[in-house]
């Protein structure tokens, strides 16, 4: 897990809900989309 630099319990809040939207938006971008494999991340993101 990366170093937090969140000040406030709504920022770390924040950050944790953007991830995991990121995650399920990219998860459901292959299966819908480019008809890949569900969990198949590390195309997109590198």
């Amino acid at each position: 897990m990366n170093t937090n630099f969140a000040k406030t319990f709504a920022g770390l809040a924040t950050r944790i809900l953007s991830k995991i939207t990121a995650l399920t938006m990219i998860q459901y971008l292959n299966l819908f989309v480019f008809n890949r494999n569900m969990n198949c991340i590390k195309i997109n993101i590198c």
